[in-house]
């Protein structure tokens, strides 16, 4: 709680140099958002410490399956930028989809677009008439958040993809610093005009992630081919009814190579400027737990406050809790994704009409009480 302690800190009072906002108190700050990506957010937390003190680029690329928090930490540096009162002059983040930044037509790299969702950022921070000094020091200092890269893969069922290529190259420059001409409006001497803005843009950083699900299967079969050297790890787990039960998983981190993201379709010089590539983990059973039961977007917390509506306080089981996050373990190319389709199962009855069969209890002061259990959780998972 120190972190916190210390943001609060500053919040009432004086505002300290960025030097002072070190990866510790960065890192346990994102950790109020992100769940059992620890590792992952050391990386983050260390980027964010480069770009905010201008010492270096803290370019990442994120490496995930769907699920894990790409875009969750992506929007856990934004609320982190928009709680830390010294972070004003960053808070213009982007989050966009890589296959919006090419013309796939005439296989060309926009940067503009890229630049446009910038300024849009930018002119919510500045709030009011912008100058063109101001707009092009807050777009300078953007961090540009790229989902779906691993959609731009130079290669596509083994055949060239040439699009790719060209966003791969196109983003290199950008991440290179290269200084764009960018039409604007802006106030000037009182009026507004357009401008033409010569963004720099080797101040901003750049956080690409995809999922890049055909790389898992790329290592996967690599792995499992006769005389690699290498095969998949078995470990002895305890179900939530206390099984005893054996299983093998496969997890990307503990397989792969750089070569592999080569042969994926990344071009060298593009991985090249990125300062770390970060592995997200699939989630472990505890972590989908502890998401299911804390996550302020989960399907159990979304489900409290619709019968808070109807004065009905919903309550889980910790066993139940369990077994759910078991159920949706099953599935790691689906991560946290997967706990919503499950609970939604469960609860969706109950959402129609509580007041059906036995389950709600009266509470003291008024108000009932309705706690989902194991055998409630039972019917929908496999055991």
């Amino acid at each position: 709680m120190e972190a916190v302690q210390k943001i609060t800190e500053a919040a009432s009072g004086e505002l300290r140099s960025l030097e002072e906002i070190e990866p510790p108190e960065i890192f346990e700050e994102l950790q109020h958002g992100v769940l059992g990506q620890d590792k992952a957010l050391r990386f983050v937390s260390v980027a964010i410490f480069k770009h905010t003190t201008g010492k270096v680029p803290g370019n990442l690329l994120m490496v995930g399956n769907s699920g894990t928090g790409k875009t969750t930490i992506m929007n856990n540096i934004q609320r982190l930028y928009n709680q830390v009162p010294e972070y004003e002059p960053f808070r213009a983040v982007t989050i966009l989809n890589a296959n919006l930044l090419v013309d796939v037509d005439r296989m060309e790299f926009h940067p503009e677009r890229l630049l446009k969702a910038a300024e849009q950022r930018a002119r919510s921070v500045i709030g009011k008439k912008a100058s063109p000094q101001e707009l092009k020091a807050t777009m300078e200092r953007a961090t540009m958040c790229i989902d779906e890269i691993d959609k731009m893969s130079a290669v596509v069922a083994g055949k060239p993809n040439p699009i790719g290529v060209v966003l791969q190259q196109g983003l290199l420059t950008l991440m290179e610093g290269e200084k764009v001409p960018y039409h604007a409006h802006a106030w000037v001497d009182g009026k507004e005009r357009e401008v033409v803005l010569d963004v720099d843009t080797g101040g901003m950083m750049f956080i690409c992630g995809g999922a890049f699900e055909g790389l898992y299967d790329q290592v996967y079969n690599r792995v499992l081919k006769p005389g690699s050297g290498e095969k998949l790890r078995t470990q002895t787990i305890r179900t939530a009814e206390g099984k005893v039960k054996m299983i093998t998983r496969f997890n990307l981190a503990d397989y792969l190579k750089p070569k592999d993201l080569f042969d994926f379709g990344m071009v060298p010089q593009f991985l090249s400027r990125f300062d770390n590539t970060v592995l997200l983990n699939d989630l472990a059973i505890p972590v989908l737990k502890e998401i299911l039961l804390k996550s302020y977007d989960s399907p159990y917390v979304r489900s409290r406050r619709f019968f808070d509506v109807l004065g009905i306080d919903l309550q889980i089981e910790d066993m139940a809790a369990a077994m759910i996050a078991e159920e949706a373990a099953r599935d790691s190319r689906t991560g946290a994704r997967a706990l919503r389709p499950i609970f939604a199962e469960i609860v969706n009855p109950f959402e129609f009409d509580p007041r059906a069969g036995d389950y709600l209890e009266v509470v003291d002061g008024g108000g009932h009480k309705l706690a989902i259990t194991p055998d409630m959780v039972r019917p929908h998972v496999k055991g």
